[in-house]
């Protein structure tokens, strides 16, 4: 919550308005048990902050977790990008914070974001090749 509240008030801080744009939640195509819910807002004129959270509902911990977040224009092709790395591990049903800061073309309509990349934490005690 802390996070939020500073991501929330670190551009009023320097004194630049930051507009809410959208939220919404995105689920992989893959059963994977991994949801993305996120915010998006405008830092300036040439800057998005995408910040959310990446929901576990499997049984099994992930990490190594992307986020990838792109910026559409009116005909739905692609403006801006950005990638975000979650620290650490998502626990089984657990949760973990991003934050994606991105430079914006000025034409983003809307947003698209979601997992790029995972992998299934080990079990304890074990390690991959």
């Amino acid at each position: 919550m802390a996070r939020l509240l500073a991501v929330l008030l670190l551009p009023l801080a320097l004194g630049l308005g930051f507009d809410r744009a959208i939220a919404q939640i995105y689920t992989p195509q893959l059963a994977s048990g991994l949801s993305v819910s996120w915010e998006a807002g405008r830092a300036g004129a040439s800057r998005v902050i995408i910040f959310g959270d990446v929901r576990n509902s499997a049984s099994v911990p992930y990490e190594r977790v992307v986020v990838l977040a792109e910026g559409l224009d009116e005909g739905g092709q692609v403006v801006s990008r950005g990638r975000a790395y979650v620290t650490g591990l998502i626990p089984a049903r657990g949760t973990a914070s991003f934050e994606v800061r991105l430079l914006s073309a000025g034409r983003e309509k809307r947003f698209r974001v979601g997992v790029e990349a995972y992998q299934i934490a080990s079990p304890a005690g074990t390690q991959s090749p």
